[in-house]
């Protein structure tokens, strides 16, 4: 139950943070355009992808070693907890399938003692196909539009569905926190927590709520989002100034509605921060060797933030009414 609503807060506060700063577009465009005319550029770091590099770039199908290995927890209360409702679901679900068999048949009942029986192995990966299923909420993946009239079949997409786009900016502020919802005044900074480890995490001993990452992420246009995640030690080589890579989906074709968000890569730390892993990380490491445009944006971002921070420029925040 904490587990869900720490998501639910964690992503109103994001989607919150991103319709007040967020109001994006392309600036960079596949060179697929049969017409001449111009498509306008906007200023926003997204790049857009097709649904061939969303497919790729998702784990949408069978889940990953990742996604199975997180159904059983990073602690050992986590894997106590997942070895207990594996151990009660097989013992109550082969107890009720017994009784059942007197009601509704052998057969129905079999299915139902096997699927039991097996729910150790088979669970997992129910659970998995189920998270990567709301990602998408059922919804169609489509190629992202600009213009009605444009030839060319990346363009010809449907209005329903979901866009992707890759957001490429650099980490602004990280700090840990006991909450999502605690105010800036309330935040801790990450050098504090340089011995931190998450078998040791006294807020959770102490509140059954483990400390929480907050990270602040924003681009060379000025706008920005915020993120949080379960604290792990695996997130202390963050710093500010770092880039950092994630993939937004909206069902508006200028992305200024957000309808999901991946883990967070931060290449230089070497470390994906969020709760579940919904990005192939092989895949994605593959598009950013092999896709020079994001690569290209990445560099941008990094040299942008390295003058910001070296400089101390200040970057004006942009509203969604500009």
């Amino acid at each position: 139950m904490c587990t869900g609503i720490r998501d639910v807060a964690s992503f109103a506060t994001l989607h919150s943070s991103y319709q007040r700063t967020l109001t994006t577009g392309f600036s960079h465009v596949p060179k697929m355009i049969k017409s001449s005319r111009q498509i306008p550029q906007l200023n926003m770091a997204l790049i857009p992808m097709t649904v061939n590099e969303l497919q790729e770039a998702l784990v949408l199908g069978v889940p990953t070693g990742d996604q199975y290995s997180t159904y059983w927890g990073r602690t050992s209360r986590e894997r106590y907890n997942a070895m207990f409702e594996s151990a009660s679901v097989t013992f109550l679900g082969l107890f009720a399938s017994y009784f059942l068999s007197f009601v509704i048949g052998s057969p129905v009942a079999t299915f139902l003692g096997t699927v039991a029986a097996f729910w150790t192995l088979l669970g997992p990966e129910l659970k998995a196909y189920q998270r990567n299923w709301e990602l998408i909420g059922g919804r169609p993946l489509v190629n992202p539009t600009f213009e009605d009239d444009y030839d060319d079949d990346f363009f010809d997409s449907p209005k329903d569905g979901l866009r992707g786009a890759y957001f490429v900016g650099c980490i602004q502020k990280v700090a840990v926190v006991e909450h999502s919802l605690v105010p800036s005044e309330e935040e801790y900074d990450l050098l504090d927590f340089q011995d931190y480890t998450m078998e040791t995490d006294e807020n959770e001993l102490a509140l059954g709520q483990p400390w929480m990452l907050r990270l602040s992420m924003g681009d060379s246009s000025g706008r920005n989002m915020q993120v949080h995640a379960r604290m792990s030690e695996d997130y202390l080589d963050i710093e500010e100034g770092m880039p950092c890579v994630c993939i937004l989906l909206s069902t508006n074709e200028r992305f200024d509605v957000l309808a999901g968000l991946t883990d967070v890569y931060i290449p230089d730390a070497g470390c994906f921060v969020g709760d579940y892993p919904y990005m192939n990380k092989f895949a994605l490491r593959k598009q950013l060797d092999e896709n020079d445009e994001l690569l290209q944006v990445l560099d941008d971002e990094d040299e942008f933030w390295n003058d910001v921070y070296l400089n101390r420029v200040n970057i004006p925040r942009r509203s969604s009414s500009e």
